[in-house]
């Protein structure tokens, strides 16, 4: 070893709130038909993503599940739809705790509109049948800068700035 051995100081400090670090708004957005309900729940901000968690819920029948994850269509309210780079669907029977994650877009805090189109059901024991439920389902909703937030804190929404 060159230089010898040197003794490790490690230095304990308590938790504390770091800034820029993520930070989430609740949503509470419920769109539903006949046969299924979407609540959006939280949409949450971590470094270039943002994620939209909701909960599915479906009515009609006790054998209907989703054949696929539909896609949420999320824009600002003055741009194009954001990127989406991944959804996933956590089934719990007739419930779906689901997600999407979309690339971040250059102002956050800032009004959006997302909407379903069709959500895709599979059901039957022996051979499944599959049936599109045409919506659709729309969501309408604003991300609040910090002083619209009731006083609660989370970083402004610009981008690149230390």
């Amino acid at each position: 070893m060159h230089g010898g051995a040197r003794d490790l100081e490690i230095t304990r400090t308590r938790a504390h709130r770091v800034d820029r670090g993520p930070w989430a708004v609740a949503l509470n957005e419920t769109a539903a038909t006949d046969d299924c309900t979407v609540t959006l729940l939280a949409l949450a901000v971590v470094d270039e993503v943002i994620r939209v968690s909701g909960i599915m819920r479906l009515l009609r029948r006790s054998d209907l599940r989703l054949s696929n994850l539909p896609a949420l269509i999320l824009a600002t309210l003055d741009g194009a739809p954001l990127e989406l780079l991944r959804a996933h669907a956590l089934p719990n029977g007739a419930m779906f705790w689901v997600s999407w994650t979309y690339g971040r877009p250059a102002e956050v805090c800032t009004g959006y509109e997302g909407r379903i189109d069709h959500i895709d059901f599979a059901y039957g024991a022996r051979s499944v049948v599959r049936e599109a439920v045409p919506g659709p389902w729309v969501f309408t909703f604003s991300v609040p800068n910090e002083s619209a937030a009731g006083g609660r804190s989370h970083p402004d929404d610009s981008v690149g700035e230390a």
